[in-house]
């Protein structure tokens, strides 16, 4: 069970007036990514996690063909779901109806790349943990300070300096600044990188997956989120239906770092 998801789910449930006329209007899983639009125009997303998740008798998902149209927030308590075809969909339903939700009077937002934003922050002597093999992050903290660990789970992923994402339970407890891919919202481990972080002194979580309402990530320490904010829906829905990465979405979307508003 993750608190986290549960936390945001709560928090969309009492900030959406009419929440049940919000529904599902188009359900996309390309390669890179999974999307849901709604009937409001709102688009979320999800990393796939293809590499992750073992096909089954030639399909991922077992409600293909049953999703548009639903509920948006049935679709997004899919989430909670332990088989992770399930999860990814449910997580991009929860960053879609986050959109309606995510406005500066409720929080403090800019237009950046989070990179940028942690370059500027890290320091020579510390020690800097990236939860999911972030390549761009990586290269630009490479260098830059003392000790750097980079934790991955999936093996199509690793590099000669990457360390399993188990080894997380002994040296990320270590690090003082942490970095945590947004897909550890989709897979569950997201409740416990953040127990474990607990001692840093600057902790983001990024990516497109990250783009759920922030207030749980907040509560348990992160100072940011870096996520995105999707300008043009349709194509960004095309983009995702024809296999694009992050690369090819970024004609369709800003890219934002989201703080607590003091």
């Amino acid at each position: 069970m993750s608190r986290v998801i549960d936390e945001a789910l709560a928090l969309i449930e009492e900030s959406i007036p009419n929440i049940y006329e919000v529904r599902a209007v188009r359900v996309c899983a390309g390669w890179g990514y999974v999307g849901v639009k709604l009937n409001t125009g709102h688009v979320g997303v999800c990393h796939s996690l293809l590499e992750e998740q073992v096909a089954r008798c030639c399909r991922i998902t077992g409600r293909a063909g049953r999703l548009a149209g639903s509920p948006a927030i049935e679709l997004a308590r899919l989430a909670k779901s332990w088989d992770l075809s399930e999860s990814v969909m449910g997580v991009a339903a929860l960053n879609a109806l986050s959109q309606m939700v995510l406005s500066e009077d409720r929080y403090a937002i800019e237009e950046g790349n989070f990179i940028d934003y942690i370059a500027m922050r890290v320091r020579a002597t510390d020690t800097v943990a990236v939860v999911g093999n972030m390549k761009p992050l990586v290269d630009v903290l490479r260098g830059r300070v003392r000790r750097l660990y980079v934790f991955e789970r999936s093996p199509s992923l690793f590099e000669d300096y990457t360390l399993p994402d188990t080894a997380c339970e002994e040296l990320l407890p270590e690090a003082d600044v942490v970095v945590v891919t947004g897909t550890a919202i989709a897979n569950k481990t997201i409740d416990r990188v953040l127990e474990l972080s607990r001692g840093a002194r600057e902790i983001g979580v990024v990516g497109p997956s990250a783009g759920m309402v922030p207030d749980p990530l907040f509560k348990r320490g992160v100072k940011m989120v870096g996520t995105i904010k999707p300008v043009d829906a349709d194509r960004l829905i095309q983009i995702i239906e024809e296999g694009g990465g992050t690369p090819q979405i970024k004609p369709a979307v800003k890219f934002i770092n989201v703080r607590p508003k003091t």
